[in-house]
C-alpha cells in the first residue's frame, strides 16, 4: 500500500510523503498498539486497532487523503466497515 502512496505523491507532495515515513519509522504499529492497551482506560480493541486509527488520522493530517472517510474506503485491509 505505501509503495502506491509514495509513486503518487512523491512528486506533488515531498514533505507530506517523507513525514509520513519518519513518523512509521518513529511509531510502528505494534508499539502504539502497546501504548494504547498501557494507557486505556474504558476503551478497548475489537476489530479496529488504535494503530489503524493513527494510521487513517496520519493520512489525512499529512494531506495524503482528503477526508478520513476517504482514506478509509482506500485502505485494503481496514478490518471494519466505514
Amino acid at each position: 500500500m505505501w509503495d502506491e502512496v509514495l509513486a503518487r505523491f512523491e512528486k506533488q507532495a515531498p514533505a507530506s510523503v517523507m513525514a509520513r515515513l519518519a513518523l512509521e519509522r518513529a511509531m510502528p504499529a505494534a508499539w502504539v498498539d502497546e501504548v494504547f492497551e498501557a494507557n486505556r482506560q474504558r476503551q478497548y480493541p475489537r476489530e479496529l486497532l488504535f494503530s489503524t486509527v493513527v494510521e487513517l488520522m496520519s493520512l489525512v493530517s499529512l494531506g495524503l487523503r482528503p477526508s478520513l472517510h476517504a482514506a478509509a474506503r482506500q485502505m485494503d485491509n481496514l478490518p471494519v466497515s466505514v
